[in-house]
């Protein structure tokens, strides 16, 4: 069925298990030309659902180009007008509601749905008495995951709540059902210290932040010995648990919080801007809505029946999805669903949420200064390190840095230079002294790596923790050996993210992402500061 699809890659590199990396994907008929073709901005989960992307797409004779990104940048394409994309498909209805000021959008309506759930390994689930051998569970609220966190039984990865509808929903939800009311936030709660504090205290179990859901399930499965917990989609639990029970590992169980629960309902809309495909995109649309493209929704994990249900539950390969020994409950009453908050309510708690609730982070900037990056290179890291620290410019997309959040700059060229360290929110001569630095000197990766693993504190438990690396070169490889060797024996979990400019060593760059469990991005074209605030996503 996707033998028709194919796929272009725009705006990253693998490294790891870095899948986030491929931005846009192609669907085309398979048989006969395609009639026209609609650019949709589109949240990565639905690289999940590309068999049913292709029926649509076969049956309506319409091809669609799917550019996968966050679900603010798909909030700020609308603000924008739509720029250049033809349809949205976000993961939440909330994002066209936040982002279609202009009123553009036409014609959305859901394509499936999906709760937000915690994915727990079934020893970590059974060693907290919310599932059974059987992976039957017990009614777990979001007060008894706060228990966990506090005693230190508990920690888990999720997305970035103010870059991926995933975190934004849980953390909705966690906020929401905290008031113990069934009423959507207000901005009185947001002001509330009682509920703020214990918000805080549950997103101090997160161990590990991403930027998008589909790669952070790619982490997990790739590493079930380290991380035994996430917050994500349903769906993508679903297919982790596809993934793991092939390669033998524990399953992931489900456990639905029983106070409140976030419901991804993947809406698709038209964007007017007057390109005068509408009737292309109703073909589609109408497409996407028939049995057989349910179908596909259904065996990829998705629910497409009324109230979250199953439309067709008796199929065997459905069955196979949602599977009762995995925790997945096909009753819709599983799903207490919690009410959105308004708008200007959801932008708010975003902010409360960057500047005062996540877990702080400590990042490392290892930036190449070598001459090769004199010029454009080090202007466009430059402008992209402003975009990610400047507290003015960052909180556009928020990713501003908090009072407690700890950014260090190391230059590098030929060796390391002596660390540039900010606190909180006061990153001024930091960013005055990567813009005022000369890039001279040759390359050298491994020694502004070693540099950052020797200024790290001894205890890092109250923060997520990164390391960024930015070069436009290759490394001499003599010190590589003796620095993963540091690596590994320091018994850190640190991922090391890389920015790779002009000449940069792909090869080089994904050994390092795949030593850390972290990924490379591709900051060789496009938007420089777009790529620095995808980083921030993943810290």
């Amino acid at each position: 069925m996707l033998a028709a699809c194919s796929v272009s890659f725009n705006g990253g590199s693998n490294g790891g298990n870095g899948a986030d990396s491929d931005k846009v994907q192609t669907f085309e008929p398979a048989k006969g030309k395609a009639e026209a073709t609609l650019n949709i901005a589109s949240g990565s989960e639905n690289k999940e659902v590309a068999d049913a992307i292709q029926q649509a797409v076969d049956d309506s004779g319409v091809a669609v180009t799917m550019n996968y990104m966050g679900s603010l940048d798909i909030m700020g394409a609308l603000k924008n007008g739509g720029d250049k994309y033809d349809a949205v498909w976000p993961a939440s209805s909330m994002w066209i509601s936040m982002g279609d000021t202009k009123h553009i959008v036409k014609d959305a309506a859901s394509t499936s749905t999906t709760p937000i759930v915690f994915g727990i390994a079934k020893s970590k689930a059974e060693q907290l008495g919310w599932a059974d051998s059987s992976g039957k569970t017990t009614p777990v609220k979001t007060a008894d995951i706060l228990a966990a966190v506090s005693s230190g039984k508990l920690k888990f990865s999720m997305t970035s709540a103010t870059q991926s509808n995933s975190g934004a929903s849980a953390y909705l939800a966690f906020m929401t059902a905290l008031t113990g009311r069934d009423e959507p936030l207000t901005a009185a709660d947001l002001n509330d210290a009682k509920l703020t504090n214990q918000v805080a205290a549950l997103l101090k179990g997160v161990d590990r932040s991403s930027g998008s859901s589909d790669w952070l399930k790619d982490m997990v499965v790739a590493n079930p010995d380290r991380f035994d917990s996430m917050v994500n989609y349903e769906s993508l639990v679903i297919q982790a648990d596809k993934q793991l029970d092939k390669a033998g590992h524990d399953p992931l169980v489900a456990i639905y919080p029983a106070d409140g629960i976030a419901v991804s309902d993947s809406p698709l809309g038209y964007v007017d801007r007057g390109q005068n495909l509408d009737d292309a995109f109703a073909k589609f649309q109408k497409a996407l809505s028939s049995k057989d493209a349910k179908l596909l929704f259904e065996r990829a994990g998705r629910r497409t029946g009324l109230g979250g249900t199953l439309a067709y539950g008796s199929d065997d390969q459905v069955k196979q999805s949602f599977r009762a020994e995995w925790g997945i409950s096909t009753s819709a009453d599983t799903l207490k669903t919690i009410a959105l908050p308004a708008a200007s309510v959801i932008d708010q708690a975003l902010t409360v949420y960057q500047t005062k609730l996540r877990k702080p982070s400590y990042t490392i900037w290892v930036v190449d200064y070598s001459g090769s990056m004199s010029g454009d290179g080090k202007d466009g890291v430059v402008r992209g390190l402003t975009s990610a620290l400047d507290p003015t410019q960052s909180a556009r997309y928020h990713i501003e840095p908090s009072s407690e959040d700890v950014n260090v700059l190391i230059p590098f060229s030929s060796a390391a230079e002596t660390p540039v360290t900010a606190r909180g929110t006061d990153t001024g001569d930091l960013l005055r002294q990567a813009e005022d630095r000369a890039a001279t000197g040759g390359t050298n990766i491994y020694d502004g790596l070693s540099s950052a693993l020797s200024i790290l504190p001894n205890d890092l438990s109250d923060y997520t923790t990164a390391i960024v690396l930015m070069t436009d070169g290759q490394s001499e490889t003599l010190d590589k050996s003796s620095f993963e060797s540091r690596y590994r024996s320091s018994g850190r979990d640190l991922p090391i993210f890389s920015i790779m400019f002009g000449e940069a060593d792909p090869s080089q760059l994904n050994e390092l992402a795949k030593l850390s469990n972290a990924k490379v991005f591709d900051g060789r074209s496009g938007d420089l500061a777009a790529v620095f605030r995808q980083v921030k996503g993943f810290n």
